[in-house]
């Protein structure tokens, strides 16, 4: 056979008359992308991911289905390729019927693998289930208890009865490997001889800690407060999040490594600039733990909601005395209210200068305030603060609702005329929390009106080496986000320190089939158990007024079993292999560019080994082939024209009779999720 020369990239080689220009590439280790190429097969072209530019023609070119010529040069990378491809996945992902990952994972600030460890849950491998918590969460027993469920928004079950109870089954997750024999512990890589100083902590500080310690590097974490846990400790009551599970928790952290210095205030004790002497990188995590005052005349006779708190932990325990009102509406003053009745007030009273509807805190905080016996009193708001007599005295005008605020939520407006007079033995301004950091703490950092500012990509500060997240940078907001920050904190040190460019957490594209209409749920639900979502058990109610002993009582085995078989599993099976994905995340693929109407979501689960969704089919013909050459007497066909072109069984057979012998083969040929293996991740696929 006559051989010819020819040039890739520049590169010169000589192949056989007939050698594709694909495999002449990768002779020369080139990589080009394909999807719809499988060695052995005859090309298709039909994704025409692996085109090329030939100098002197025009157009370009397929290059698994084009053969070498006699001094062919051949580009294979360039702004017009990567166009061209770049549009070619743009194309193959806008009617693609399929998520990437399920709603819920993309509503978890964490990223918290959610269909893989309820899977493992449904599956009875609880150890396996509690390896993903712990990884993803860091704290994920303290998060089962107290986060506001963001993942439980985007559940799909919500588009048929309650979110399938997430938080709850992590939470199992998380105290059954905490209480086993033998619990998880993560692994660590040898040390790398790096050391990073972290300012705080709280969930953003460990966090970070935990991430940067199982990367090999030394951590020591300087905290303000006598105990570890930020406002995880000092901000949330122990009837909703026991000392003993954030203890041990924290514990986890020390056996990685960290050292955690008590008592140790930045500012006060240290400065940046010692922290940028000593260590290799510095990490800001200091919380939200100053409070805000009622913004009315008197404001400095109430006690402040963070240090009632405080003192809870730390002792001595406030005097309240009988009558108690909590001025505000977020989770705090439920806390607060809360906290109050268990040390033994008689009256407890929340006024809220909103209605119910507009409160900023879970609905079930409110619901078990008013359970154990607080009065949450809506449309008032303090406008003076006195004492007459040693007694205090609160004086409120009623509002109405007016106009929206910059927040979005309607104004408060006062209704003329309305005053009166609150009595009281204390009152707790529950209004709202702030960062008490600024420039006299470190006036070489820059500062935006929320905190510190940072690149948003990696939490880089402008000082080199040095890395803001959580509160510090965001202002008060949620535990499970200061997590998700002091994870993508950990990823951006860790580039930092091994001298690689500081990017952050490479996002994968993520594509989404949005709402689904009721056939394509009937199709999602057809095999998953419909039952209520799982109640939580709770200690008794005598107790819950006098004791402050955890209030929910935890998931039980057959509990979390019966939960997690709720689980559509929306998230794909081949997420990861895909090549689909992989590849439209190299080329910074936008899915919406070419949106309209996608194909209709289907799902066939005949076949005792895999699932076909056809909607993610790209028509690259693999599968087919795959079925003529193993004989398969019915096989799979092409049928359609255009946009309704598709993959299906002949006669409208089920898949079980149109595999018998080849359903493996097909399934790893498949460069996308249209053939999945069973048990590698969906709702269809979990099905033995």
């Amino acid at each position: 056979m006559s051989s010819l020369k020819i040039t890739i990239d520049q590169r010169p080689i000589q192949v056989e008359e007939g050698t594709t220009i694909l495999t002449a590439a990768r002779r020369l280790g080139i990589a080009i992308p394909t999807l719809c190429h499988v060695e052995g097969f005859a090309p298709s072209a039909s994704c025409f991911l692996c085109a090329v530019k030939i100098e002197g023609r025009p157009n370009l070119w397929p290059s698994c289905a084009m053969p070498a010529a006699e001094g062919m040069a051949v580009v294979t990378d360039s702004e017009e390729v990567r166009t061209a491809r770049k549009t070619a996945l743009e194309l193959l992902v806008s009617d693609h019927a399929g998520d990437c990952v399920g709603p819920c994972q993309t509503g978890c600030p964490a990223r918290l693998d959610i269909p893989n460890f309820i899977a493992r849950v449904g599956a009875g491998d609880h150890r396996k289930a509690a390896e993903i918590v712990t990884d993803d969460l860091t704290l994920p027993a303290s998060l089962g208890r107290i986060c506001p469920r963001l993942c439980e928004q985007r559940c799909r079950q919500c588009d048929v009865e309650e979110a399938l109870s997430i938080r709850n089954l992590h939470r199992f997750s998380a105290d059954n490997q905490r209480i086993a024999l033998r619990p998880y512990m993560p692994s660590k890589a040898e040390p790398t001889g790096k050391r990073v100083g972290i300012v705080g902590a709280g969930p953003a500080g460990l966090a970070a800690a935990y991430a940067l310690l199982r990367k090999g590097h030394a951590v020591t974490i300087f905290e303000a407060h006598p105990q570890p846990g930020g406002m995880l400790r000092y901000g949330i009551p122990a009837f909703r999040l026991p000392r003993s599970v954030l203890d041990a928790e924290v514990r986890v952290v020390r056996q990685l490594g960290a050292d955690i210095r008590l008592g140790q205030r930045l500012g006060r004790d240290f400065a940046l600039a010692d922290l940028r002497r000593d260590f290799d990188a510095v990490f800001l995590a200091v919380g939200a733990q100053g409070s805000r005052g009622l913004g009315c005349p008197g404001e400095d006779l109430a006690l402040p909601a963070v240090e009632f708190l405080e003192k809870l932990e730390d002792g001595p325990a406030p005097q309240l005395g009988t009558d108690v009102i909590v001025v505000g509406g977020g989770n705090t003053a439920m806390d607060v209210s809360r906290c109050a009745v268990r040390l033994g007030a008689k009256s407890v009273r929340v006024l809220y200068r909103r209605t119910r509807r507009e409160m900023p805190c879970l609905m079930e905080e409110v619901e078990a305030a008013e359970a154990e016996g607080v009065q949450v009193e809506f449309l008032v708001a303090p406008v003076k603060l006195e004492r007459k007599n040693g007694h205090l005295s609160l004086t409120c005008l009623c509002m109405e609702l007016g106009t929206p605020d910059a927040s979005g939520r309607a104004r408060p407006m006062p209704v003329p005329g309305s005053e009166f007079a609150a009595p009281a033995t204390c009152v707790i301004a529950a209004i709202g929390q702030s960062v008490e950091f600024g420039t006299e703490q470190a006036p070489e950092l820059g500062f935006s009106k929320w905190g510190i500012s940072v690149d948003e990509r990696t939490l880089a500060t402008k000082l080199p080496g040095v890395f803001a997240g959580g509160d510090a940078v965001t202002g008060p907001d949620v535990a499970v986000r200061a997590v998700a920050a002091g994870k993508l904190a950990a990823l951006s040190i860790d580039q930092h320190l091994s001298g690689k460019k500081v990017t952050g957490a490479p996002e994968a594209v993520n594509i989404m089939m949005g709402k689904l209409d009721e056939d394509e749920l009937a199709i999602m639900l057809r095999d998953i158990e419909q039952a209520p979502r799982a109640p939580m058990p709770h200690l008794a109610m005598e107790k819950r007024r006098t004791t402050f002993e955890e209030v929910e009582l935890g998931f039980t085995p057959a509990d979390a079993t019966r939960e997690s078989k709720r689980c559509l599993g929306c998230g794909c099976g081949k997420a990861i292999p895909c090549r689909l994905r992989s590849l439209a995340t190299e080329y910074g693929v936008d899915p919406a560019r070419f949106v309209g109407q996608r194909r209709h979501f289907t799902r066939d689960t005949s076949h005792p080994d895999i699932v076909f969704e056809p909607g993610k089919c790209i028509l690259c013909g693999a599968c087919v082939e795959v079925a003529r050459q193993a004989g398969e007497e019915i096989g799979l066909s092409f049928f359609g024209r255009g946009f309704q072109a598709g993959v299906a069984v002949p006669f409208d057979r089920p898949m079980a009779e149109a595999l018998k012998k080849s359903a493996n083969r097909a399934a790893e040929v498949c460069p996308t999720g249209a053939i999945m293996l069973k048990g590698t991740g969906c709702a269809g696929c979990r099905m033995a």
